[in-house]
C-alpha cells in the first residue's frame, strides 16, 4: 500500500508540474522516491537473508557424537556371546577291579580274569605296560567255547586283516599272554562295559 500511494503522490506531482511547467522538479522528486523505496527493499531483503542464516544453525541435526538429553549413548563395544557348559547326561564308565585267579604268569602261558559285577562284556580285553596303561599293547582274545583258535593276542599296529569274534559272556574268561612278552608288570582291562582293571606280572 505505501508503494501505491507514493506511485499516486509522484502521479499527483507531475501532473501538477506540466501545468506549471517545471518538469524538471517533477522528474528529480520521481527519482528520490524510487531511490527511498529501492534502498527500503534493500534494507528488507538484507534482514531476511541474515535472519535465516541465524535460524539455518538451529535446524542443523545434531552431530553424531553428541547425546541426545535421556537416549542412550551408542558405542562400539561388541557383547562377547554367552557360552553355556551343558553336563554330559552320560557318565563315564569308572575303572574298576577286574579279578584275576593268577596274578602271576608267564609270556605265552594263560591267566584267568572274572568279573566282579557279573556283567555280561565282549571277549575282548587290552594288555598294556604299567607304566604307560593308556599305551595299549596288544588286544587280547579270550577263550570262546568251539573255538580252537582261541585264546590269542593282536598285537596293536600289527597283523592287519584278523577278525575279532563278536562273543560275550559273564565270565570268567581264559586269556593268554603273547609270546615273547618281556617280563615286567602289565594291566588288564575290559574293552566292553564298565572298565574293570587288573595288574599281572609276567616272570
Amino acid at each position: 500500500m505505501p508503494e501505491l500511494q507514493e506511485d499516486l503522490q509522484a502521479l499527483a506531482d507531475r501532473r501538477a508540474a506540466e501545468s506549471t511547467g517545471d518538469f524538471d522538479s517533477v522528474l528529480t522528486t520521481a527519482r528520490t522516491r524510487k531511490r527511498r523505496r529501492t534502498a527500503g527493499l534493500t534494507v528488507i531483503g538484507a534482514a531476511a537473508v541474515v535472519g535465516a542464516v541465524a535460524i539455518v544453525p538451529t535446524l542443523r541435526p545434531a552431530a553424531n557424537n553428541v547425546p541426545v538429553a535421556e537416549s542412550p549413548v551408542p558405542t562400539n563395544a561388541v557383547v562377547p556371546p554367552s557360552v553355556e557348559a551343558i553336563p554330559s547326561t552320560q557318565p563315564l564308565p569308572k575303572a574298576g577291579a577286574l579279578g584275576l585267579k593268577s596274578a602271576v604268569a608267564v609270556a605265552g602261558g594263560q591267566f584267568v580274569a572274572t568279573f566282579p559285577d557279573k556283567q555280561v562284556r565282549a571277549a575282548t580285553f587290552s594288555l598294556s605296560s604299567a607304566s604307560k596303561p593308556d599305551v595299549a599293547l596288544y588286544t587280547l582274545v579270550a577263550k570262546i567255547p568251539g573255538d580252537a583258535t582261541t585264546p590269542y593276542a593282536i598285537r596293536m599296529g600289527g597283523e592287519v586283516g584278523i577278525s575279532i569274534p563278536s562273543y560275550s559272556g559273564s565270565g570268567p574268561y581264559t586269556l593268554a599272554m603273547p609270546k615273547g612278552l618281556p617280563a615286567g608288570s602289565y594291566r588288564v582291562c575290559t574293552l566292553s562295559g564298565a572298565l574293570l582293571c587288573g595288574l599281572v606280572t609276567v616272570n
